[in-house]
Formats: structure tokens, C-alpha cells, sequence
């Protein structure tokens, strides 16, 4: 089969093994896969393996059933969780599957294979059944919208609270997504990208802040709002500090940017102020079934996000293009599409 593999300076497409499934597991004919930051990023500063397929974020049909699977058949439409559990560990048993010595994750680590490709074996346990009625495409947005739901979950919002987004890329999206879901009205959403900022208004923000215009702590001044909480989804330099600022007391900094530098913290105003500052990264296989259930309803706009499709062809200059995405928000690699097109997004949900 044909796959997109790590290669030193950036990534092309080869030639390499069909998969098989082994106990347990299902292989999957990949319909879509979104093209992650964290790829783009592990491509850019070469933290990848020679060989190493990404692709975390999927779709597809099941065609083969490994030794021990029932319950599944050829042609069923999933969603694949790319998070393994041993369901046992301690880090299983806090919440956090993510970090599980025992379990490697799909697309992130490289023993596990990746989806950026036109087939992948998988565990039965980390996939879940979509409509029959639901374009198949649509499943590979619960990933990073799994994320930001768990975002959302951390900031322990109730109704009337005012939400920060900070950071209008597709994670940040995804968040005025799941936050809508949550009840919350009032959301502002903070950044640079002009298409970014457009598709957030588009989602029914509150007001947007052009980050290239005035800062977030100048906004907060000149309007006299604070926030309950802000989800920090840009992982730019000072993101971290503008949002302390313009914090209400008993306030929540939940972060799921993720930054090299050091930043510091007020402890004093923190203590003063009972503020909580959070981490937030992945999410459990609960929040992913929560998640494809969003998308499956309809309530999860999730289709107006896809700027572009692109075949396997493609996708090596789609993951070097997000560098500096531009006016590109969420980016699909889809195998099965005619080499060499390239198009836009229907904005369906």
C-alpha cells in the first residue's frame, strides 16, 4: 500500500506493507485523516522516526477482522480513538490513557503505525461505530474535538460564565465548539489569522480579538471584561501571561498549547485570587464516544472547519504549507480521493 513516511527533512510517499490484522485488532481502509499540528510541528524540528507514519486523527471502514473480534464486519464505518489502554495502569486510572506505558498511541508513537495511509491496523477496543447516514469523513473530527471537549470539562464552567479562547486555529475551533455543547454564551476568541478569526465568527462567537491589533490584556482594560476561564490554544510567547491577566478571581487558566519556554507565574495574585492553572492533553476514550455522538447528532459543527482535501500525493506539501498556515484551517488527507485534487471544504456538518 501507499503511505506517507518520515523521511529526514520532511516526509514523502512510499511504497509499504499492506497490514494484517493481529488478535484483537481490525484494519481499517482510511477515508480521511486531519493533518494535526503536532504533526506538522514533529515533521518541522525532526523529532520523528526514518519510516514513521503519522496520522492520528481518522476515519475509515473496516475490511479485515482479526483472531477473537466480533460484533464488527466488512464495511462498517468508524471512528478510531487513537489513544491506547491498558485500562489497569495507574495513568489509565487517572484519567490520562494518554500516557500509558503499556499502550502506544496511533500516529504518535512510531511501533503504532499512523493513518496517513491507505490502510491501518488497529486495536476492535478503540473503535467506534458511526451512522450509516454520516459521511465517513466526518468521524476523523473526533479526535480534536475529543480534546477540546476535554478542555472544556477541566474549566468547570457553569451558566452565565465568560470563556477566553485564545487561539483560533483548529484545536481553539474546536473549543467554541465543545464549549457551545457545554451551554456557554458568552466567548470570546483571540488571534491572528484573518480566515482563523473569520470561522470563529462563523461559529457564533461573542466578539473576536485580532491579536495583530490590541492585546488581550488592552481588550479586557477597554472593555471591562474578565473571564471565568481561558483555554489557551495558541502556545505563543506571553499567551500564557495575557491570560493570568485578564482572569476573574477563582479564575481558570486551562493550557493545552504546547510552548518550549519557561513561564512564570504570579503567586502571589494566584493565591490571592484562588486561580487554577490546568494542563490539558488528549482525553479518555469516554470523551472521544462523547465526542463522535456531538458529530453523529449534527449539534457539532465540525464540517465548516475543512479548508482543503488533499490526496497521500498531497499531503507531504499540505504538512509543510501549515507551517505557516495562512488562511488554511483544518486540512484533510483523504487516500482514496483522485491524485493531485486539491478542494475545498462543503461545510457540512
Amino acid at each position: 500500500m501507499k503511505a506517507v513516511v518520515c523521511v529526514p527533512g520532511g516526509t514523502e510517499v512510499a511504497e509499504v506493507p499492506d497490514p494484517a490484522p493481529g488478535p484483537g485488532e481490525l484494519v481499517v481502509q482510511v477515508d480521511s485523516c486531519g493533518l494535526c499540528g503536532s504533526d506538522v510541528h514533529a515533521v518541522e524540528h525532526g523529532t520523528t522516526a526514518e519510516g514513521q507514519i503519522l496520522g492520528h486523527e481518522f476515519a475509515g471502514r473496516v475490511v479485515a477482522l482479526g483472531a477473537g473480534v466480533t460484533g464488527w464486519r466488512d464495511g462498517d464505518p468508524v471512528a478510531v480513538d487513537p489513544l491506547g489502554s491498558c485500562g489497569t495502569c495507574r495513568a489509565c486510572a487517572r484519567g490520562v490513557p494518554f500516557i500509558c506505558p503499556a499502550a502506544p498511541n496511533i500516529g504518535i508513537h512510531p511501533e503504532a503505525g499512523g493513518a496517513y495511509a491507505e490502510y491501518i491496523a488497529v486495536p476492535a477496543s478503540q473503535a467506534v461505530r458511526l451512522p450509516a447516514e454520516l459521511p465517513v469523513w466526518l468521524g476523523s473530527a473526533a479526535e480534536p474535538l475529543a480534546v477540546a471537549m476535554n478542555a472544556v470539562k477541566l474549566a468547570r464552567l457553569a451558566p452565565g460564565d465568560r470563556v477566553l479562547v485564545y487561539g483560533a486555529g483548529p484545536i481553539g475551533l474546536n473549543a467554541i465548539i465543545a464549549l457551545k455543547l457545554a451551554g456557554v454564551e458568552h466567548i470570546v476568541a483571540a488571534g491572528r489569522s484573518r480566515a482563523r478569526r473569520a470561522a470563529a465568527e462563523a461559529l457564533g462567537v461573542t466578539d473576536v480579538i485580532d491579536t495583530r491589533a490590541i492585546s488581550v490584556p488592552d481588550y479586557s482594560a477597554s472593555t471591562g471584561v474578565r473571564f471565568t476561564a481561558v483555554l489557551e490554544c495558541s502556545g505563543a510567547p506571553n499567551a500564557s501571561d495575557d491570560a493570568l491577566a485578564v482572569l476573574e478571581p477563582a479564575g481558570v487558566l486551562v493550557e493545552l498549547g504546547v510552548v518550549s519556554h519557561l513561564v512564570s507565574a504570579p503567586i502571589i495574585a494566584l493565591v490571592g485570587n484562588g486561580t487554577t492553572i490546568v494542563g490539558s492533553c488528549a482525553f479518555d476514550h469516554v470523551t472521544y464516544q462523547e465526542a463522535v455522538d456531538a458529530i453523529a447528532s449534527g449539534q457539532a459543527p465540525v464540517g465548516s472547519l475543512v479548508s482543503e482535501r488533499v490526496d497521500l500525493a498531497g499531503t507531504p506539501d499540505a504538512l509543510y504549507r501549515l507551517r505557516r498556515p495562512g488562511d488554511l484551517v483544518r486540512v484533510l488527507c483523504m487516500p482514496g480521493v483522485a491524485a493531485g485534487t486539491q478542494s475545498a471544504g462543503t461545510g457540512t456538518s
